[in-house]
């Protein structure tokens, strides 16, 4: 093969990757990553706090940080009693710790998609487990819970989450459970 001919088959297999390379960095680019809303300043002792997603972005999931009560020996007395979807403030994640105070996040995507519809069970006691099942037409996408957890003569958390979980039996349904308590489920449904 002539110099020339070598040249030119480098050149454009250069080009070749050059422009794959470019394929492939428009195509990365165009997914941009989520929106993560901090809620800014901790709520007050035992008070919800909402992070809520900018115009133009939905809710797809949410966190916290807490700052718990702790008894004089140092020990964790408190619990976080809602980690959620916002039944009542679309697209927002909720946070609440019992005692303590509480600082809620979300992740928000950039999505042309619909905010989510959130569906949340009726509240059950010790020895069942809250259902709650997205609508017809919406698939379930994420959930938590709210609870009411026992406490003792003290006032110090007696109690714990002990599912919080998509329902595996059950399809599109997120579940809860508290082990001494009262709960209800709370889902995060695509449409």
């Amino acid at each position: 093969m002539s110099m020339l001919r070598r040249r030119l088959s480098f050149l454009s297999t250069v080009a070749l990757a050059a422009g794959a390379l470019s394929s492939a960095s428009s195509a990365s680019a165009a997914v941009e990553p989520p929106v993560v809303v901090n809620a800014g300043y901790a709520s007050q002792s035992g008070q919800v706090s909402r992070a809520s997603c900018p115009e133009g972005t939905q809710l797809v999931g949410g966190g916290y940080r807490v700052f718990p009560v702790k008894n004089g020996l140092g020990e964790v007395v408190d619990f976080i009693a809602t980690n959620a979807p916002s039944t009542t403030v679309p697209n927002t994640w909720e946070v609440r710790e019992l005692f303590g105070r509480a600082g809620a996040f979300a992740i928000c995507s950039t999505s042309s998609a619909e905010a989510p519809v959130v569906v949340a069970s009726a509240w059950v006691g010790k020895d069942a487990t809250a259902k709650a099942t997205c609508p017809e037409g919406t698939q379930l996408t994420g959930g938590g819970y709210d609870s009411r957890p026992a406490v003792n003569g003290m006032n110090n958390n007696m109690d714990e989450i002990i599912i919080n979980a998509p329902a595996g039996e059950t399809p599109n349904t997120w579940m809860a459970r508290m082990d001494k308590g009262e709960a209800r489920a709370i889902a995060m449904c695509a449409k």
